[in-house]
This record gives C-alpha cells, sequence and structure tokens, in this order.
C-alpha cells in the first residue's frame, strides 16, 4: 500500500511537472522579459520602444513611446505588472495631418524628424500627453512642443495643437515634462533653456504658456539635460532629466535627480543612475513608478553601445528603487558610489499575470490594421487595403521619388514595417500572393533601417518573373539576380541572429533555400530595423497581396 502510495505521488509530481512545462513552453518565455516563474530578465521590452513615459489609470499602466517619422504617431503600450506589455492605441492614426513633414516628399527628408519623448500629465479630467515636434527642415528649422488631449488614455485623443511662449514664438526645445499639483491647482512643464533646466507655469487647462522664456523658475544649470520630468512624493518635488555627463572621456547619458520643498525652490541635484554592471551607454529617460504595495520602480531605455550593437533600438529597462535619504537608489551600486546600475534580473512589481509580449504575428483578417504596423512617413492610403482582397494585406504599387529607376527605397511611399523584437533566434516568415504584378513592378520583404536588405521578385518588360536580392548602402545598390518564378504563390524568410540576418525562399510552402549576402545591421539616424513589405512601380501599377506574417524570437511571444 505504501509502494503504491509513493507511485501515485511519484505520478502526481511527473504530471504536474509536466503540466508545469507544458505552460512555460505556452507562455513563450526567453532570454528576456517575464520568466514564468515570478521573476524578469532585463530588459523587459527588447525592441525599439524609446523616450517612454508611463501614467497609471485604474489598474492599468500606460507607456508613451516615441515614433519619429513613423504613422500612426506616438505609441502607447499597456502593462498590468510594468513586465509585460502590450499594443494599446497611438496618439495620431495615419495619415498624420496637423502638419505637411509626416509626408514622404518635403525635403530635406530627415528620419529623425517627428514625433520625440513624450510626457503624460492629468488634472482631474483630462489626459494630457505633450512631446517635442521636430520640425527640422524648411522653413522653420525649429523645434516645437506640442500636446494632445483625451479623457482615457486609451483615447480618441485630439488632433496635437503646439504650446508657445505667451510672445507668440516657438518653445525651441526637446523632451518637455508636466505635472498638475491637484492639491494647490497648479499646473507647471519643465523645459531646458539655454542650458539650464526651468520650470515654468502653464494654465490649468494646458492651452497656454504663463512665462516668457526669460522667466521660469530655474532647477540646475550643472546637472542639465533631455527627457524632463516632474513628480511630488511626500513632502518634496522631485524634477528628473536625461543628464549627459563623462564617463572615462566619452559623453554619455546619465539620470539627474533635483529636489526641493517647493517649487520655488531652492533645489538640489545629484546623479542617481549610471553605467556599471555590464551596461556601457545612455542607461536613462524613464519614469519613476510607487506601487500600491509602497514599493518603488523605475522603467527606462538603455541605448547599447556601437551602431551595430544598437541595431534593434531602445530597449526598456525595469529596475527596483530604495529610498536613501530622501534620493531614490535605481537599481544597484555595485561600486559603492551611491550611484544605482542597472540590474538584470528581478522579481516582478506585481504577481497574477500571464506572460505577454506587443503583437508580432497577421493574418489580415481583422477589419483594421494590427497595431504592430507602422508606416514610413504618411501612407497613400487609396494603395492599399484589406478588404479589396479579404484575409490578405494588399499593397497596390507607389512609385518612388527619390531616385531614378526607383531602386532605393528612401522615397518610397506605403514601405510598411514593424519593430525587431529579440536579440537571438529571429525568424520572420510570410507568404506572398503575386499574381496581381504586372511588368515593372518589384515586390519584397525587407529589413531595413538606414540601409534597406530585400529579398523579393520583380517582373520585366516581358512579363518574366525573377527572384531577386537587393542591398541599399551610402556607397550604392547591389541587386543580385535569381532564378525565373513560374507561380503566383512565393514565401519569404528572414532570420537574425545578434544583428547578422540572412535571407530564404520557398517555393512550396516547407523548403526554404538561402539567397542573398548576409548582411549586418545597423542602426543609424534614431532609425532602428524593422522589417516588413512594399509594392514598387514607377507607372504605380500592379499590386501585392500579403497572405499572412508570422515571427519567432528568443523572448515572450505576444497574441
Amino acid at each position: 500500500m505504501k509502494k503504491l502510495f509513493q507511485i501515485l505521488v511519484n505520478l502526481s509530481f511527473l504530471i504536474s511537472l509536466g503540466a508545469l512545462t507544458t505552460e512555460l513552453r505556452a507562455q513563450h518565455i526567453g532570454s528576456w522579459g517575464d520568466q514564468g516563474n515570478g521573476r524578469y530578465k532585463n530588459p523587459v521590452l527588447e525592441g525599439n520602444f524609446p523616450d517612454n513615459d508611463v501614467i497609471r489609470m485604474g489598474n492599468t499602466f500606460y507607456m508613451m513611446t516615441s515614433t519619429n517619422h513613423f504613422a500612426p504617431g506616438m505609441m502607447i503600450m499597456k502593462s498590468k505588472d510594468l513586465v509585460n506589455w502590450e499594443y494599446s492605441n497611438n496618439i495620431m492614426p495615419a495619415p498624420i495631418t496637423f502638419d505637411t513633414i509626416f509626408d514622404i516628399g518635403i525635403a530635406p527628408q530627415l528620419v529623425s524628424r517627428g514625433t520625440w519623448a513624450g510626457s503624460f500629465g492629468y488634472n482631474g479630467e483630462f489626459y494630457f500627453a505633450y512631446w517635442c515636434f521636430n520640425r527640422f527642415c524648411p522653413p522653420n528649422n525649429t523645434y516645437k512642443i506640442v500636446f494632445s488631449k483625451a479623457r482615457s488614455v486609451e483615447g480618441p485623443w485630439s488632433e496635437p495643437k503646439e504650446l508657445k511662449w505667451p510672445n507668440g514664438s516657438s518653445i525651441n526645445t526637446t523632451d518637455p515634462g508636466v505635472f498638475w499639483d491637484i492639491k494647490k491647482h497648479k499646473a507647471w512643464i519643465c523645459l531646458t533653456i539655454k542650458n539650464a533646466v526651468k520650470l515654468y507655469s502653464i494654465s490649468w487647462d494646458g492651452k497656454t504658456m504663463q512665462d516668457n522664456p526669460e522667466g521660469g523658475i530655474t532647477v540646475t544649470t550643472k546637472l542639465v539635460g533631455e527627457s524632463n520630468k516632474i513628480y511630488k512624493f511626500g513632502d518634496n518635488y522631485y524634477v528628473m532629466n536625461s543628464h549627459v555627463g563623462d564617463d572615462h572621456g566619452q559623453p554619455v547619458r546619465m539620470e539627474a535627480f533635483s529636489r526641493a520643498k517647493s517649487m520655488e525652490g531652492p533645489w538640489e541635484s545629484r546623479l542617481v543612475l549610471e553605467n556599471g554592471n555590464g551596461t556601457d551607454r545612455h542607461p536613462s529617460q524613464g519614469t519613476l513608478i510607487q506601487l500600491d504595495d509602497g514599493s518603488w520602480w523605475y522603467i527606462h531605455q538603455l541605448a547599447r553601445g556601437n551602431p551595430q550593437e544598437r541595431y534593434m533600438g531602445r530597449p526598456q529597462f525595469l529596475e527596483p528603487v530604495e529610498w536613501k535619504e530622501g534620493w531614490p537608489l535605481i537599481g544597484t551600486d555595485t561600486d559603492g558610489d551611491g550611484i544605482g546600475e542597472v540590474i538584470w534580473e528581478n522579481k516582478k512589481p506585481i504577481d497574477g499575470f500571464h506572460v505577454n509580449a506587443p503583437a508580432t504575428d497577421d493574418d489580415f483578417n481583422a477589419p483594421a490594421l494590427g497595431l504592430q504596423w507602422n508606416w514610413r512617413f504618411n501612407p497613400k492610403m487609396d494603395r492599399w487595403s484589406l478588404t479589396e482582397h479579404p484575409g490578405f494585406l494588399r499593397l497596390r504599387s507607389c512609385a518612388s521619388s527619390s531616385v531614378k529607376n526607383g531602386e532605393r527605397l528612401e522615397g518610397m511611399p506605403n514601405l510598411i514595417a514593424q519593430r525587431l523584437l529579440g536579440r537571438y533566434k529571429n525568424i520572420m516568415t510570410t507568404k506572398f500572393d503575386i499574381s496581381g504584378m504586372v511588368s515593372g513592378q518589384e515586390v519584397g520583404f525587407h529589413v531595413s533601417a538606414g540601409e534597406n536588405n530585400v529579398i523579393g521578385v520583380k517582373k520585366d518588360a516581358n512579363g518574366i518573373l525573377n527572384l531577386f536580392f537587393k542591398r541599399v548602402t551610402k556607397e550604392g545598390v547591389t541587386v543580385q539576380k535569381g532564378i525565373r518564378i513560374d507561380q503566383k504563390e512565393i514565401w519569404f524568410q528572414s532570420k537574425v541572429e545578434n544583428g547578422l540576418a540572412t535571407f530564404f525562399y520557398c517555393l512550396d510552402g516547407k523548403h526554404f533555400k538561402p539567397f542573398g549576402d548576409e548582411v549586418t545591421l545597423l542602426f543609424s539616424g534614431f532609425t532602428p530595423n524593422m522589417a516588413g513589405f512594399y509594392s514598387m512601380n514607377p507607372d504605380e501599377k500592379g499590386y501585392l497581396d500579403v497572405d499572412w506574417f508570422t515571427y519567432n524570437y528568443d523572448g515572450p511571444k505576444g497574441k
């Protein structure tokens, strides 16, 4: 009887172990994010989600992140536990209409222009989002500060309006921070003006500045930086910014805090987060958060070192925070200098939520385009459809406006893509229906940033379809011609392993063959590598139907 009992106990353990293994496998854990066991590994978002600000509405956290020249604009993520994030909504739907610089034909075509570094606020009635609008091209050659508002963080958001100085001039700076002091019924904005971090009054409705640039309250002229944020914790007000300091002779962003008993000061400042513990570049630009259990957390970006390491953009890290003598110690202090450094693994802030991540896969059966997809500049709305061929994304051909013969993609309207996620074991696969192609048309699956890498099909003047692989770099365009294609369906695939990308094609849905070069992906002009599709023809004739897209990688997997 005892032996039978032990057998049953062992069997029960094996069943439980098997169920746990199945559950962990089903949750798609990997080398970053939620580990499925109550812990997480940094980064919590291994992809391009820069310049965050986080606000809480009810029991949900919302993160605003920069989108630069891509449309829709100003992505908002959401999470229940600060570890597992998914897409929520955009402040500006595509096409973005409040300014013409989001149109691809505007010169000079600066990929770093557009929307940067936002800040949330709440006045008890409306949620606000303020951000830097980089209109870094004629006729103004200036930055602006713009804002939008909504009754819910999930929108809809109002069309952006510019916030100006009382004298009518634009606020020519970046990365504003806003704060509504509900108890004192006073609203503030923090700006970096002429090498000083300064506080200015704004109206309660958020529409107008009440101080000119020479006014305001100076917080610091020493630990000056961007990504300004304002908080009130306990009896103190805090101003946070991403200070550009020196690290062994190299400029590096480090997080700085200033504090005072009142907004009028006096203010004192110190560094609270720096390089170290395995990082070498820019741990900064984040949000400080207190949870209901009293614990404190800091979520921030961390750009890696050289351009190859940064090929994915700027991921998000989550750090525990301790308060010491009224100052936050972020992460860990391995060198004992009182300044925090990032941690790489920790217990989750909030238990009880399953592993999740931003959506990637798409069968194009939904009535609207998935939030993972971004257009490079404003799309031509009449040149794409989810309804002309139900279950497919139809991309009608567009002409490239920038270069003869349309070999380059910089001037290519309706280039669509999504962020890369995870540095290892990336396998992106898509199926094309090319029956709608006409002579002169080129369709492709690309992995692109400043350089474009494409595997695709082109139809020549004689109506012959040929496989091709194309690289577009600063040095020029190289094209490898492949086999003739005599069917209406073709599959493409790219594998990316720590910045090295290879490309494949398939004619039967099963057997993939390599084609083209192995390429090194590079970060360029604040633009990370993204993967997607296009259809190009100087005559703007023909179309591509994308059947589906799947994306597997070494990390938590979204729906």
